[in-house]
């Protein structure tokens, strides 16, 4: 009996490390098109996040038989509180370094906000299926209170949270979690609809992640140090801090496991978002997101063995 669970569990590994090379050799494939035949890839990203994304969670939300209230916010908390405790460390790191100004603000974002939502959530599906991109969802949100409210300050003094709540993700978890909760049954027809364009949305955010790749941070011998130091802290530091975290709050083995690898996803684009915004610097940050996300084809693996 011990043995086929344990020859379950070995097949499942196998399955999703294979499912996280796929993405990330889609990942290289996307960079190497871009440099043949380049392609617009803000109108990719803006597809993706504003109607593939968010029927994908919608599907994925009223798949449910009901909503699991307690996880949500237990999720949520925990991904907004690892943040938060690495917002104070990576100051700290920047204080020590004597890193100030606009190359502070962007250093200290991009060695904690993470890409939960294109790579994330595929790397997560690929971990624990449908379950686990519920709890990706679940984590995003208090990723989200952390970027808007958190990172905002970080970067102008000032918070605001009306973002949020226009964000097309949070809609559709609001729009999922109603459906569920009113027990409204899907049409079939809509239902397998949706279900076909999850399909492509992992693809596609790969391309995303794949045609924004610059690797020209190679070039400026300046910044490679600090760029390397908050590499270090985003992929080696935060996910020991979600673990321990995790561990305070009392997750669960699926929870915990989620909330370690949203964790140690690599700087996400918005930071850069951020960074040409709000007069920071986007060239530094370009350059801790290339480096993260190229790192992390290394990292994920190895976390998926540990977790397992």
């Amino acid at each position: 009996m011990q043995s086929a669970i344990e020859n379950r569990m070995l097949a499942a590994m196998a399955e999703a490390l294979q499912n996280v090379v796929a993405m990330f050799l889609i990942m290289a494939a996307s960079y190497v098109f871009m440099k043949k035949s380049p392609y617009p890839v803000e109108v990719v990203n803006n597809l993706v996040f504003n109607f593939f994304l968010p029927v994908t969670v919608f599907h994925s939300i009223t798949g449910l038989q009901k909503i699991p209230a307690g996880e949500l916010l237990v999720m949520a908390a925990a991904g907004f509180t690892a943040t938060y405790v690495m917002v104070l460390f990576s100051a700290g790191v920047a204080r020590v370094c004597g890193i100030r100004d606009q190359f502070r603000k962007t250093f200290i974002l991009g060695a904690t906000y993470g890409n939960h939502v294109f790579l994330g959530f595929p790397i997560c599906y690929a971990f624990l299926g449908e379950r686990g991109m519920v709890l990706a969802m679940f984590f995003t949100i208090g990723g989200y209170f952390f970027l808007y409210g958190v990172g905002t300050y970080i970067m102008t003094g000032r918070v605001t949270l009306a973002a949020i709540f226009k964000n097309p993700l949070i809609l559709a978890m609001g729009a999922g979690c109603l459906c569920v909760a009113l027990h409204f049954s899907i049409p079939s027809f809509l239902y397998h609809t949706f279900s076909l364009m999850n399909t492509a949305t992992f693809p596609l955010s790969m391309m995303v992640v794949g045609g924004g790749l610059k690797l020209r941070f190679f070039t400026d011998l300046r910044k490679i140090l600090y760029t390397v130091c908050a590499s270090v802290i985003k992929l080696a530091i935060v996910p020991l801090a979600g673990w321990g975290v995790g561990l305070a709050v009392g997750l669960t083995h699926d929870q915990l496991a989620i909330c370690v690898l949203q964790s140690a996803m690599p700087t996400a684009v918005l930071v850069t978002i951020f960074s040409v915004k709000y007069d920071a610097d986007p060239v530094f940050s370009n350059a801790i997101v290339s480096l993260t996300t190229l790192a992390c084809m290394g990292t994920i693996p190895v976390l998926f063995f540990l977790l397992k």
